[in-house]
């Protein structure tokens, strides 16, 4: 599944989206042990009571209330996935734990959206261009408009890139003078590498420390608040 990125001058990127659209068993697999991962990390940090943690009826999906609270501390204490994975405490079967493993080096960034449709999603941080396949839903469903400015996780999963699930909005649409830079950003970026597989993934997510937010200090403050007012969950 490709990419085709385009401007008003034609062409910029074609990318191939090696994963796209999960099926009923990858969403089971995925969910499943991103819940168990949640509970897990909940229970070892202590975010939010476990009482007010629930999932959804009917087909699989993340746990929502306050998951969106506890998933945001988890991707920055990451380094619990190596301890979920080796105590295994909720006894979860193997294809779980290999699941799991590798979002380890899960990065969770400010994106913002080059270009979407429903298969798949360009995004851009402060150095790289990230080709995005859809999970359950459009890879687009979440888009409000482009370009604008995302808090996301991206994880690796079945050799491609998906989000954890949770997406908060940041800025919905960028200032006029930032649209130009933006769009030269994009481009200088698209000469590089675009990261679009697990493994390309995992080798950028080995380089952040462990330690490092990269989301600043002013946009963190402004999610703690919506955690904290019960604006976001």
């Amino acid at each position: 599944m490709s990419l085709h990125w385009q401007t008003k001058n034609g062409p910029v990127a074609a990318v191939c989206v090696p994963y796209s659209h999960m099926d009923d068993d990858d969403a089971t697999l995925f969910y499943d042990t991103i819940n168990a991962l949640l509970v897990y990390a909940n229970n070892r940090l202590g975010i939010v009571d476990p009482s007010e943690l629930h999932e959804r009826s009917g087909a699989p999906c993340m746990l929502y209330e306050h998951g969106g609270q506890v998933a945001d501390t988890l991707w920055r204490n990451r380094q619990l996935v190596d301890d979920f994975v080796r105590d295994n405490p909720l006894h979860l079967p193997q294809d779980h734990l290999d699941c799991a493993r590798p979002w380890r080096w899960a990065l969770r960034d400010m994106f913002t959206v080059v270009d979407a449709n429903e298969d798949s999603v360009l995004y851009m941080n402060r150095t790289h261009l990230f080709a995005v396949g859809a999970s359950q839903d459009p890879a687009d469903s979440h888009v409000h408009h482009i370009p604008s400015l995302m808090l996301l996780t991206l994880l690796p999963f079945k050799g491609g890139i998906v989000t954890s699930g949770m997406t908060i909005h940041l800025s919905p649409r960028p200032a006029p003078w930032a649209v130009p830079m933006i769009s030269r950003q994009a481009k200088e970026f698209a000469a590089r590498t675009i990261i679009a597989t697990s493994g390309q993934l995992t080798t950028y997510g080995r380089k952040v420390p462990d330690d490092e937010n990269l989301v600043t200090e002013r946009f963190q403050r402004e999610v703690d608040q919506g955690f904290a007012d019960g604006t976001l969950l």
